[in-house]
């Protein structure tokens, strides 16, 4: 019995292969502790708890960066329209 080789990574058949894992949750998992990763240690956005939002003033957006302003409405009226836009 002959024993299969994987593939280089990025080649054609490397590429196929990522393509079937990354829609299959099983073999995602399964590749994912092959690569040693556990299950559930990909990065997210976080919580959007009270301490994010206490110091949400004190993020640095960088010189070129402006800090995001939203509009709040209720039933359609803006709240918050004395804001410069």
């Amino acid at each position: 019995m002959s024993e299969s080789k994987n593939p280089e990574r990025n080649s054609a058949q490397w590429k196929k292969n990522e393509k079937i894992i990354t829609k299959d949750p099983v073999l995602r998992k399964a590749r994912d502790i092959s690569e040693g990763f556990t299950p559930g240690s990909t990065i997210t956005t976080g919580v959007n708890d009270q301490q994010y939002k206490d110091n949400y003033d004190k993020i640095e957006w960088g010189k070129n960066k402006k800090k995001p302003t939203f509009k709040v409405r209720v039933n359609g009226v803006v709240q918050n329209d004395d804001e410069e836009e």
